[in-house]
């Protein structure tokens, strides 16, 4: 599992439904939750949530939450969506630099299988937790989050991203022509 890649948003596995972990033929997940977490909790990319579909493993895992306190969450259910849809800023590893407003609900009641295969059943999560959930369970569907927003908020969110990669390129060449102006 160590040459596990994070994909990003042109490839099409993002797009397809997963397949649940079966522990009998499958086996332990282990190998897979900490490559997946190399991926997640690397510098670079520094996310809070992360599916195994966006590391081309098409099974219904996801990991979420930090370093200090990771859950690792396989073959998801959701049980119940409680509270008014909240519109808040998401990110997503697999669309690098694109934060788009996503409506979804501030609650969820869920159940999943640890790693050990034992089950956690009716869970309730609230806010950050509930939106990293249902955004990781929307991945393992074969949903991106481009697609719960409108077609002009992703239009402008995209041109937003074009600029500020532009900004920044511009910004590392003069960087590096001072540099090497200073050093002749």
């Amino acid at each position: 599992m160590e040459d596990l890649k994070l994909i990003t948003e042109s490839n099409p596995l993002l797009k397809q439904q997963c397949e649940d972990w079966n522990f009998k033929a499958d086996g332990d997940p282990t190998e897979l939750i900490t490559a997946m977490t190399k991926i997640m909790l690397n510098p670079a990319t520094q996310g809070i949530g992360l599916a195994a579909p966006q590391c081309g493993v098409m099974k219904n895992i996801f990991i979420m939450g930090t370093d200090e306190n990771l859950i690792a969450v396989i073959n998801p259910k959701i049980d119940e969506l409680m509270g008014d849809k909240e519109i808040y800023l998401e990110g997503c590893l697999s669309f690098p630099n694109l934060w788009l407003h996503v409506k979804r609900n501030p609650e969820a009641l869920v159940s999943y299988q640890v790693s050990t295969g034992e089950w956690v059943n009716k869970q309730k999560l609230e806010g950050l937790k509930a939106r990293v959930f249902l955004h990781e369970y929307d991945h393992l569907l074969g949903v991106t989050f481009d697609e719960r927003c409108g077609e002009l908020s992703l239009s402008l969110a995209k041109k937003r991203r074009a600029k500020a990669v532009r900004l920044k390129q511009k910004l590392a060449n003069k960087i590096a022509s001072q540099a090497l102006s200073s050093s002749s």
